[in-house]
């Protein structure tokens, strides 16, 4: 029994407090050696691991997805830059042809300055007109010429790249191509043809416009009238 220096009570072995006036015991500073015994062999049967500073020390499978997204968009982020230097690379390239070509243009004698002029202000009409003969009943083109689409089906074919601008791409290569051997009827029905799915790919152009228009005004219709 275990008496208690305070009030006198006796008291177990074990107990720690007084059961009658609650005085706390003195602790044996010597344990036994099977308690040692016992102490080394859980220390050294399982180490004792660290506390987990934070919640993602806690959850090792979520700091693994975070390190996996920061992977991701560092991948994304070297992706966009390489291509950013790319189209750079390609802008630059293009401004110093320009540049050299203006430089060489400046530098060269009256007749090629004239010469140059000249080819690109005919190229401007043949331009014109090619657009122009779209809308040109076949009837009042020269029977002499007939007009090449390759032009207009090359810039609808870039602007929207659909199948109707390919077509007509085709029929212009080979209406020129009629035209050059003088098989003029053959360039004409050509001709037709090309300026016929031109007309469809511009059919396309506004039906689709026309969609993207309905589908943005139909919220404000419906407020305004349901």
């Amino acid at each position: 029994m275990k008496k208690c220096e305070r009030c006198g009570a006796s008291n177990a072995e074990r107990a720690r407090f007084c059961s009658n006036c609650a005085a706390p015991f003195a602790l044996d500073d010597a344990p036994s050696a099977s308690t040692k015994t016992l102490v080394e062999t859980a220390k050294t049967a399982s180490p004792e691991a660290p506390l987990p500073a934070t919640f993602a020390d806690a959850a090792p499978s979520s700091g693994a997805r975070l390190e996996s997204s920061d992977d991701f968009y560092r991948a994304l982020a070297t992706i966009f830059a390489t291509f950013g230097r790319i189209v750079a690379f390609l802008f630059g390239g293009v401004i110093l042809f320009f540049k050299r070509c203006c430089v060489a243009l400046w530098r060269s004698s009256e007749p090629s300055r004239t010469r140059f002029f000249s080819g690109v202000g005919r190229f401007g009409r043949d331009a014109a007109g090619s657009f122009a003969a779209i809308f040109t009943p076949s009837s009042r083109w020269l029977e002499s010429e007939p007009p090449n689409f390759l032009l207009p089906s090359l810039v609808l074919f870039f602007l929207w790249t659909r199948p109707c601008a390919l077509v007509a791409v085709v029929y212009s290569i080979l209406s020129s191509e009629a035209r050059q051997t003088g098989a003029l009827t053959a360039a004409r029905r050509r001709a037709v043809s090309a300026r016929n799915w031109i007309f469809l790919e511009l059919l396309c152009v506004a039906l689709k416009a026309f969609c993207e228009a309905f589908d943005m005004s139909l919220p404000i219709l419906k407020r305004l009238f349901f």
